[in-house]
């Protein structure tokens, strides 16, 4: 994976990428603290891409755009590629500034209508049967109460979207994109690929320095997201070493087939280190996660911790290599079969 040299943008201005494409760089207040944004000019005006996070710093950035960069520009619409806050969370405020159209994916707009919607004990509720689940003492479980963010309260009132599916086509200034939708990261996630120019916004899917969370799915509780994520990463190493790679956190890249192939050996070597535990004994989701992570887990990124951690189980149960059972309690025990 080669980082490519391209100076990246301070916030509220914008660094050209291409003929047609144009990156912002907005503050996120967590641990990952900033997202990156892009917009692509069309023959209708500026598609937007990603809407950042429902904050005081979004609302200064997307101001210094429009009143700096974005100014006189006719702006033709907005694509957000997931649920996620700080992709999704402007998005009603912008729809309500340029009143445009907006687009996503069946799936994520589900998620994000449904917890946008949810009153908040109900939120709760889900919040502690994942713990409760993952076999986390009641002690922890009402430590943790404080740490989970409710996402409305990052996320505007969602505006009003049109739905778009994988092989849709969206015609820049210059190139064709093709939208791409995958699971594992969030359940319909959007990228989009001009191979003609060689050029990839990979979303959160394909990231130079992290990997994206791969958690389990609140609706469906066997749903495999880690093997569709792996599914992923093998298909897409078909972009080859020259494609530029534009992620939406830390900077763009290329060689991007390599960077899938290590992302999957990560992976792999996480269901290892479980395989060789379930060897010696049956373990929680709670245990699994000083198994796969090398760090100590604070209360703020727990959850998303218990989600990968759980990920990685899903996927040796489904493909037979662990078994499940759950016991009088709620929570999850696996073993080898």
């Amino acid at each position: 994976m080669t980082k490519l040299e391209i100076t990246k943008p301070n916030f509220g201005e914008l660094t050209q990428v291409a003929s047609d494409l144009y990156w912002a760089h907005f503050e996120l207040p967590f641990r990952l603290n900033h997202v990156n944004l892009f917009l692509m000019d069309t023959p209708n005006g500026w598609l937007i891409l990603d809407a950042g996070l429902k904050s005081d710093h979004s609302e200064e950035h997307w101001e210094a755009l429009i009143k700096g960069p974005m100014k006189s520009q006719k702006v033709a619409g907005l694509l957000i590629t997931h649920y996620h806050p700080d992709h999704i969370g402007m998005a009603g405020w912008l729809q309500k500034k340029f009143d445009i159209a907006c687009y996503t994916t069946e799936k994520e707009h589900f998620t994000a209508k449904t917890f946008r919607s949810m009153p908040d004990d109900e939120y709760a509720k889900i919040f502690r049967n994942v713990f409760v689940r993952a076999g986390m003492s009641e002690e922890d479980i009402i430590a943790m109460g404080p740490a989970t963010r409710l996402y409305k309260n990052r996320v505007h009132e969602l505006p009003e979207f049109e739905i778009i599916k994988a092989g849709h086509e969206i015609i820049s200034n210059e190139g064709k994109w093709i939208v791409r939708t995958d699971s594992g990261h969030s359940p319909e996630h959007i990228s989009l690929l001009d191979s003609e120019r060689k050029l990839y916004l990979s979303g959160d899917f394909l990231l130079p320095r992290i990997s994206p969370n791969i958690s389990d799915n609140f609706f469906d509780p066997l749903d495999d997201r880690l093997g569709k994520y792996l599914k992923y990463l093998n298909e897409i190493q078909s972009i080859g070493s020259e494609t530029l790679v534009f992620p939406c956190h830390d900077w763009p890249f290329k060689d991007g087939a390599q960077r899938a192939q290590a992302l999957i050996d990560h992976h792999n070597h996480r269901l290892n280190l479980l395989i060789n535990e379930l060897e010696k004994r049956t373990i929680t989701i709670m245990d699994s996660i000083s198994i796969i992570f090398d760090r100590k887990i604070g209360n703020e990124q727990m959850h998303f911790a218990i989600g990968e951690a759980r990920a990685h189980l899903i996927h040796l149960d489904v493909t037979g290599k662990a078994k499940s059972v759950i016991d009088d309690n709620g929570t999850v025990h696996y073993s080898i079969t």
